[in-house]
């Protein structure tokens, strides 16, 4: 099914860089109704699909669509699932980390209902002058050509599927609210509930979803600022909300229990946490300027309103958190407010909040500082937390002894907490699987059933490793000119050229050595030495390793704080390694990173070419990872 001319699929529209002008056609998936907006237009949002990417590892559910219009009426008038949508000059832009394709006042688009699209055994019938019925401007529809009309017709045709089974997954999830709603009762009507005090968006806790946007007053319960200038802001309402984080009851707790993510990243530890327990508390990711807001102005036990809180559940297995990143009309605006007023809402906070802790009064469980009155818990909290801490070592103690691992432990085989590592949905793969020395990834089967050895396979890696060694050898040689590249040299006079070279620029560049964590250093438990690898990290992934805190590379033996503070970044990924890799002990941690295989074409005259399948060499890069 080929594309009009001019025309790109989702799936690249999708991937397209920020600002690109796209003509694309897709089919609706979900649609929103029409709302006005602050500055007196109209916006509608709908999200489209077509076959590149329903079968995409990003963007499954559709791409989103947003159109601005002053006049109500001149918006899309799209209405219903399967609709077919042709949008002619869209520009995709970011909103909240996502790619959205937004209109401009160049932006032109037709609308095919569903029910006017002919199967394309029928579809000879607008091959002329015919044109199916669409919705849009007369000048639009003018332009409209039998290109672009039999593929739409094709593409509903191949999507009918798809859309059918959205549709029915919508029905049956209004048919569960219809069920779960309360029956009505004969008699004169019930009078509407009064509207919140917060507005329209005004959700609680207990309510929220998947995908929404809403407003959600609060009290904060813990707040964590991290390095990067965002912030972790915990907040509850003492409402109960099955999809969120469980926090255990202590009296309902295991001697050694672990909480949050698999490694304590993305959840406060026990330790300090205040209650209250159970699905009562929500986690808000904050990012610039609502973080700076909340990290100098909120503390705990305030009552916060956030505004336009995203809700999401990242994949499989997470639980329900909200997002508030900044706005792209207005990136200065913060939506936090922290609410001293009293109205129905703070009231009817205090009073669950009251109920609950009353209810674990019985329980032994001490009330939660209030506002203003956390000195009189100090001392208490201080005590609590030494006897856990005790507690805590001594439980983890014995399970490493229970594991036979106890060795490890003392040696730091704990996962470096000062390393994050992006792509959290993907698992870890054993570092012999990714170096794969027998070629069963790499083996590949011809129509004859002759098989033959693939040289490399784009693919990206999770690794749990650690650093044993590091090229160059000196860190003064981490900043390095760029390679040459003869395309890219300077048409200019011989003159101009020298002084071109005589201050290049200057990039990060170095190799790591890895091995696979687990165990002592150099051998696993079976007594089998350890797989190991050399990773190189080019410029933008030593940027991203080293985090925005770092400057720009200079020449290192003439910037001495420069070259400090990167030994001290290097210190927190591979420990004592600089001072003891020419004898004795290494003591560092390991961490999670991501690994990306890629192939280089070796020279003909390279003595291995021979031996490397079809002349390449296997290659392996570092990246994903940063150093808090």
């Amino acid at each position: 099914m080929a594309l009009p001319k001019g025309y790109i699929d989702l799936a690249t529209a999708y991937n397209a860089p920020s600002g690109t002008f796209v003509n694309i056609i897709g089919a609706v998936v979900d649609i929103r109704p029409p709302i006005p907006t602050r500055s007196n237009e109209h916006m509608v949002t709908f999200k489209l699909l077509d076959q590149s990417l329903r079968d995409a590892v990003y963007g499954r559910e559709g791409l989103s669509i947003r159109f601005f219009k002053a006049d109500l009426q001149l918006l899309p008038q799209v209405r219903s699932m399967g609709d077919i949508v042709l949008l002619r000059s869209i520009k995709i832009l970011p909103y909240n980390f996502q790619p959205m394709a937004i209109s401009s006042y160049s932006t032109g688009v037709l609308v095919f209902p569903n029910a006017t699209i002919p199967d394309p055994s029928y579809s000879i019938a607008f091959q002329g002058t015919n044109r199916m019925k669409c919705l849009g401007v007369p000048a639009d529809i003018e332009r409209l050509t039998l290109e672009e009309q039999a593929y739409i017709v094709q593409l509903k045709s191949a999507l009918s599927a798809t859309t059918a089974e959205k549709v029915s997954l919508m029905s049956m999830e209004q048919s569960r609210k219809r069920d779960q709603a309360p029956v009505a009762q004969s008699g004169p009507p019930v009078k509407r509930t009064k509207m919140s005090s917060f507005g329209e968006k005004f959700k609680l806790i207990e309510d929220l979803r998947h995908f929404q946007f809403a407003d959600i007053c609060g009290q904060v319960v813990k707040r964590f600022p991290n390095q990067f200038g965002a912030c972790e802001l915990y907040v509850t309402d003492y409402t109960e909300n099955k999809d969120m984080f469980l926090y255990t009851p202590p009296e309902d707790e295991s001697d050694y229990q672990r909480e949050g993510d698999s490694f304590g990243y993305n959840q406060p530890s026990k330790k300090t946490w205040p209650g209250p327990y159970g699905q009562l508390v929500l986690k808000v990711n904050l990012k610039d300027p609502h973080a700076q807001f909340a990290n100098s102005k909120i503390n705990d036990g305030d009552i916060v309103l956030l505004k336009n809180v995203k809700m999401k559940i990242r994949n499989e297995g997470s639980k329900l958190e909200g997002d508030m990143w900044p706005d792209d009309r207005n990136p200065d605006r913060v939506l936090i407010t922290k609410v001293t007023q009293d109205v129905p809402e703070t009231h009817e906070l205090r009073a669950r909040r009251e109920k609950y802790w009353t209810a674990r009064k019985g329980k032994e469980a001490p009330l939660p500082p209030q506002e203003g009155d956390k000195a009189n818990t100090k001392r208490a909290k201080k005590r609590a937390r030494k006897q856990l801490k005790e507690a805590t070592a001594k439980a983890r103690a014995q399970v490493a002894e229970d594991d036979g691992v106890a060795e490890g432990a003392k040696r730091g085989d704990q996962i470096n907490s000062y390393i994050r590592c992006s792509n959290e949905v993907t698992t870890v793969t054993a570092m012999r699987d990714i170096l794969d020395p027998e070629n069963l990834r790499h083996t590949a089967v011809r129509s004859g059933a002759e098989s033959y050895v693939l040289p490399f396979v784009n693919a990206k890696y999770r690794a749990r490793v650690r650093v044993v060694d590091f090229l160059p050898k000196p860190l003064e040689d981490f900043a390095a000119p760029p390679l040459p590249d003869g395309n890219d040299e300077p048409e200019q006079s011989s003159v101009d050229y020298m002084a071109w070279e005589a201050s290049p620029k200057l990039e990060w560049s170095f190799d790591l050595l890895l091995e696979e964590a687990g165990g002592s250093q150099g051998a696993s438990t079976t007594g089998v030495k350890k797989e190991r690898m050399w990773v190189t990290l080019g410029h933008e992934e030593a940027q991203f390793l080293l985090g925005k805190d770092m400057p720009d590379p200079a020449d290192l033996r003439n910037n001495v704080q420069l070259l400090t503070q990167l030994r001290e970044k290097m210190c927190i990924l591979w420990g004592n390694l600089e001072e003891m890799r020419d004898g004795g002990e290494v003591s560092n941690k390991p961490f999670e990173c991501c690994l990306w295989e890629y192939g280089v074409e070796m020279d003909d005259d390279d003595p291995g070419r021979g031996l490397a399948p079809m002349g390449w060499r296997r290659m392996f890069r570092f990246g994903d990872t940063t150093i808090l």
